[in-house]
């Protein structure tokens, strides 16, 4: 049965419309809002692009502040942005998880985390079979790109789910969380203390094991990025280079972790995965 989608905002944007979705999620457990950005004059099934935002973003940010429309029309693709986590509140007060939308796109095991907390299965299957219900997307051109804790979340997907997409970028992502303390912290609360499982959602872990056909990963990460040391990129080139995958990395000079630096290289994103879904 089709989804009841609600329109929260639906606004002009480089010759196409930029709009915001809400709806009830039968994997979350609550009412969850996505963007969606159609360009004019797409013929036939268009590609589709997902992108995931990073800690204490939302559906909101990347439309906002990273300037991707002008790219996505360019090229004739439609993209997909959900907010980062189902805004549920455990307590009278929102602890820093929720507070700051610290999913990491993961399974939740744990209670009270395990009952909203299902960011992999929304992204992966739930939202994707909204979005091939109602809009006029081709299913099998489809990629995912983010950043940093939505970086983490592309990489994953694209690794758990050899074949589905057909490119996966990352700006500035978590790469190595199961190693990261601070991080430790948070897949605690989903997973309690088994390192294994926390291992099972790792990009660096996954990719050992990968079997399956070529990723197209491409990431860029400024070399003033303050939080460098948590994000481990140097143990999942790594790892890639042990496993025999192919990857292409840019660290860019005096960039950090914010939206100046992801808008000044989605450009050079969207053109990667062009040439993956549109053969340009």
């Amino acid at each position: 049965m089709k989804q009841q989608l609600d329109v929260v905002s639906d606004n002009r944007c480089f010759g196409g419309q930029q709009k915001v979705y809400e709806h009830d999620s039968a994997v979350l457990n609550f009412r969850m809002k996505f963007a969606v950005y159609v360009p004019d004059n797409l013929e036939g099934p268009a590609p589709v692009l997902y992108i995931l935002g990073g800690m204490s973003s939302s559906e909101q940010t990347f439309i906002q502040k990273s300037g991707f429309q002008r790219w996505a029309a360019h090229y004739g693709i439609i993209v997909v942005s959900p907010d980062v986590c189902p805004r549920v509140t455990f307590g009278v007060e929102k602890n820093e998880i929720e507070a700051k939308g610290l999913s990491f796109y993961v399974n939740a095991v744990k209670k009270p985390w395990n009952r909203n907390y299902q960011m992999y299965s929304y992204v992966n299957e739930e939202l994707p079979s909204i979005i091939q219900e109602n809009f006029n997307v081709n299913k099998d051109r489809q990629s995912i790109m983010g950043h940093s804790m939505g970086g983490h979340g592309a990489l994953i997907s694209a690794l758990k789910n050899p074949g589905k997409f057909r490119s996966v970028s990352a700006l500035a992502p978590v790469c190595n969380p199961s190693k990261t303390p601070d991080i430790q912290f948070i897949l605690k609360c989903y997973f309690g203390d088994d390192t294994k499982t926390m291992e099972e959602w790792d990009a660096t872990c996954l990719v050992a094991d990968y079997k399956g056909p070529e990723l197209n990963i491409l990431i860029h990460q400024g070399n003033n990025d303050k939080y460098a040391e948590q994000l481990k990129l140097e143990n999942f080139i790594s790892a890639c280079e042990k496993a025999g995958i192919e990857i292409s990395v840019n660290i860019e000079e005096g960039y950090d972790h914010g939206f100046y630096f992801i808008s000044s290289f989605m450009e050079q994103h969207f053109h990667h995965h062009s040439k993956f879904l549109c053969g340009s």
